[in-house]
Order: C-alpha cells, then sequence, then structure tokens
C-alpha cells in the first residue's frame, strides 16, 4: 500500500510538472531590451538667446547656428522642433538679464530641452575701439562678466532645470590682422574660465570655436562674424554634443 500510495503521488506530481502548475517559471527566452529613459527618446525642443553670434549675423542663407542645427538634426535622424532665436545684435550680459525677466521668455525656457547661449563677446571688447585696443584690466573684466553670465545660467535653471545648456566659446576674428597677436591670449584666457566656471555642471556645455576660425578663413563679409560654413561647424559640434 505505501507502494502504491507512494506511485499515485509520484503519478500525480510528474503530471503538475508537465503542465506547469508547480515551481517558479524559467523564461528560456532572451528578454527585450529595456526601453530608453524619456528623456533619450523625447524630442529636441531648441532654443537660442544671446547676441549677434546667436542671431545669426553673417550667414548669407539667414540660418545662422539655429537653422543650421536643425539641419544638423535632420540630416541625423534625430526628432526635433524648430529651434526658436530669440537673441539680439549687441546684447550684452545685463541686456539678457532684462530679457530672462520677461514671463513669455521664461514660459520658452521651461518648454525647451536644448537651450544655446551666446553671450559675453561685446561686454568683453564691445567698445569702439576694442578691435586695436584691449581693456586696462582685462582679467578684472573677465571676472565681472563671468559672474553675470553665471547668474544667467541660474536663472535659467529656475526656468527649466533639466535642460541642457550650450555655451558658445569666443574666437579671435582678427586673428591675420595686427590686432590678433594680443588678442588671442585674452581669447584663449576667456574660454579657459568659461570651462572652468562651469566644470562643476554637468548639464552645461562650452562649445569651443576658437580653432574653427584660426587656420581657415570662415569669416562673413563683414570680417567679424561667422560665415555659412563657421556657422555650420559651430552647429555641428552643438548636435555631436546632444
Amino acid at each position: 500500500m505505501v507502494s502504491v500510495l507512494a506511485l499515485v503521488t509520484f503519478a500525480a506530481g510528474f503530471y503538475s510538472f508537465l503542465r506547469g502548475d508547480t515551481g517558479t517559471p524559467v523564461d528560456l527566452l532572451p528578454r527585450r531590451v529595456a526601453a530608453a529613459p524619456a528623456a533619450q527618446q523625447s524630442v529636441i525642443t531648441p532654443i537660442i538667446l544671446g547676441d549677434s553670434l546667436a542671431r545669426g549675423t553673417g550667414d548669407q542663407a539667414g540660418l545662422g547656428i539655429g537653422g543650421r542645427l536643425d539641419q544638423e538634426l535632420r540630416r541625423r535622424n534625430i526628432r526635433a522642433n524648430h529651434t526658436v532665436n530669440i537673441a539680439v545684435n549687441g546684447a550684452r550680459t545685463p541686456d539678457l538679464l532684462r530679457q530672462l525677466d520677461s514671463p513669455n521668455v521664461q514660459t520658452i525656457l521651461g518648454q525647451s530641452n536644448v537651450i544655446i547661449v551666446s553671450i559675453g563677446g561685446n561686454d568683453l571688447w564691445g567698445g569702439t575701439d576694442w578691435r586695436t585696443a584691449t581693456r586696462s584690466n582685462p582679467e578684472a573684466v573677465m571676472t565681472g562678466v563671468l559672474d553675470r553670465i553665471e547668474t544667467i545660467v541660474r536663472a535659467i535653471r529656475a526656468d527649466n532645470p533639466r535642460a541642457r545648456v550650450f555655451i558658445i566659446g569666443l574666437y579671435n576674428p582678427f586673428v591675420s590682422t595686427p590686432a590678433g597677436p594680443q588678442l588671442t591670449p585674452l581669447v584663449n584666457r576667456w574660454n579657459a574660465k568659461l570651462i572652468e566656471g562651469f566644470s562643476n555642471d554637468p548639464n552645461v556645455t562650452i562649445v569651443q570655436t576658437s580653432d574653427i576660425f584660426a587656420s581657415h578663413d570662415r569669416l562673413s563679409l563683414d570680417r567679424f562674424h561667422p560665415g555659412d560654413e563657421g556657422y555650420a561647424l559651430i552647429a555641428r559640434r552643438i548636435a555631436d554634443a546632444i
């Protein structure tokens, strides 16, 4: 009888095993790769603000950084909305700070996830004599301008704490003129201060431009702003970092 009971128990258990009623389910098929985070799947929504470089002055096609970034993202099959450009020719850091006080601008910033800023050049060497002479104390001037740019980034963060911020570095448009050797070290010093100032913020990228114009003539007809190729290369660097 014991043998019969053992046989019945074994038979019942074996039948349940065959049906899959017992034990822990094991997935023998490879699982699907987990979906990418929502931030990586979202549509790129860029905005560009600041001075004439941000505005696109000098680009004969009228595209500037924003329009050429749109082209570059489309070429890479990256989903993106058209770049909103609210830059103002001749703007300095106090002008941009006042612009950031606008509720409309704050709303646009809150809806963006890529924020491109070009500012500071007019503060540093925006006087009528800056093409032939530098400030008497350039280090102090740079420190003051950098402080205001840090305030600008904090204002942007108040409207949108998660967006990527791209700050355009400076280049020397007079590298081939007599004033070039005097200006190049100051431009390099400024770019180094930008990198150092935001080195602890992983969501701020400094877009270097000085090398783009150092050995090739990529300036516009005004011999100051980038030309078509110069803007395209700056936009490409931003796209590479997005």
